[in-house]
């Protein structure tokens, strides 16, 4: 299945990722080498859970978390 991706802010890059049907967003940010602690994933506008499988053709935001003081 084809998933587009959108890495913002600090990629600011958007690409068509061909994963296996079922995948998770969690296996989507480790096979994008991305730390799921530190990303907050959005589809249609919602935050979502990292174990939320995905579907064919789905566009997912990842968001990356600021932290600090």
């Amino acid at each position: 299945m084809n998933i587009t991706v959108h890495v913002l802010p600090v990629r600011k890059e958007t690409r068509v990722v061909n994963l296996p049907q079922g995948e998770t967003v969690e296996r989507l940010m480790r096979g994008l080498d991305l730390l799921p602690d530190a990303w907050i994933a959005v589809i249609g506008g919602e935050p979502v859970p990292i174990d939320r499988q995905l579907d064919d053709g789905e566009e997912v935001r990842l968001i990356s978390v600021v932290s600090g003081g």
